[in-house]
């Protein structure tokens, strides 16, 4: 695990520690990796982390947003100059510690960190259509992929060794309150033997959608977003096969937010029954049809198996505990 920490002496001053250890038993005692790049807690501008990546092989990769001076941490003061924040990223290999943070400039603001099955890393985010590339156990991001001009809500799916697909929303992304979230129509990307293919359009170009995501599923994603429809907000979800055929789509007005799936093909949704309206349990659906299952808690942090047929949610139950629900067929 990774957190963020202050310094309440010195206004936009910290930096980033990490702990692990075994699932059962004592932990040894947290590192501080973040040297002298500082978490940029921007205002007005996507999070800034810290997120962490587990590759197969026991490699862990940790993105944030960075930064060295007080002016750079408080937002963007001049995106021209060196007062920019930077993605800063850590890399751990099995048995040793984590490296010294190093800046990717490849990479687009607020990234998130993620391995495919063949160990490749990927930095991507929501409010870009960029994807910066490292290959496997290489630790250097090499190759940077444009899939999208403005984009939102857009969404790294991956699936397989150099396999997924990317989704997002055509509307750049707003950070105003009064303006709202960019819309427009639903666009997806699909990844194949790591290389992302013409963008397929999923929706009319009429469509004004404010968000979307994706969810890897055992030979493709399922791509679902949310459009204003008569009057009420309408959800979306379609099936997108690894060659980029589409399948049969299906609708409804409550809105349903996948936020994992494992290696069998089980959904972890998040319903609601509108998008200002309160959340319900978080659910998982199994693969092949059969009753929703209810997870403990509405919210919370979850994991899915990338192999097999396990999800985990944990969640704060309050300030000195944590709790864990592991779902199994």
């Amino acid at each position: 695990m990774a957190w963020a920490y202050s310094n309440p002496k010195a206004l936009g001053q910290g930096g980033v520690r990490a702990a692990y250890g075994p699932l059962i038993g004592r932990w040894p005692a947290s590192q501080v990796i973040s040297g002298s790049w500082s978490v940029s807690w921007t205002t007005g501008h996507p999070w800034s982390g810290p997120q962490l990546a587990l590759a197969r092989d026991g490699a862990v990769l940790l993105a944030w947003n960075g930064c060295k001076s007080e002016s750079a941490c408080m937002g963007y003061v001049d995106v021209r100059g060196s007062k920019q924040p930077a993605v800063v990223v850590s890399w751990r290999s099995p048995g040793h510690p984590f490296g010294s943070p190093r800046t990717v400039s490849a990479a687009p603001f607020a990234s998130v960190p993620q391995f495919d099955a063949a160990g490749n890393a990927y930095l991507s985010s929501s409010c870009s259509g960029t994807v910066a590339i490292a290959a496997a156990h290489s630790q250097h991001f090499s190759r940077r992929v444009v899939t999208a001009g403005a984009a939102q809500s857009f969404t790294l799916a991956l699936s397989g060794a150099g396999q997924g697909l990317a989704a997002w929303v055509a509307g750049a992304c707003s950070y105003s309150d009064a303006a709202g979230p960019g819309s427009g129509p639903v666009l997806a990307s699909v990844l194949h033997s790591g290389t992302f293919a013409t963008p397929i359009t999923l929706t009319p170009a009429t469509t004004q959608s404010a968000w979307a995501g994706a969810v890897p599923t055992p030979g493709g994603a399922v791509v679902t977003w949310l459009s204003y429809e008569r009057g009420n907000v309408v959800s979306f979800s379609v099936p997108v096969a690894a060659n980029g055929v589409i399948g049969a789509p299906s609708e409804g007005e409550t809105v349903t937010v996948p936020l994992a799936a494992d290696g069998g093909g089980d959904l972890l949704l998040e319903p609601e029954t509108a998008v200002a309206g309160p959340a319900s349990a978080i659910v998982v659906r199994p693969a092949g049809g059969g009753t929703d299952q209810p997870a403990p808690v509405s919210a919370g942090r979850a994991a899915a198996a990338r192999d097999g047929r396990v999800i985990a949610i944990v969640w704060i139950a309050d300030p000195t505990k944590l709790e864990l629900s592991i779902w199994r067929p």
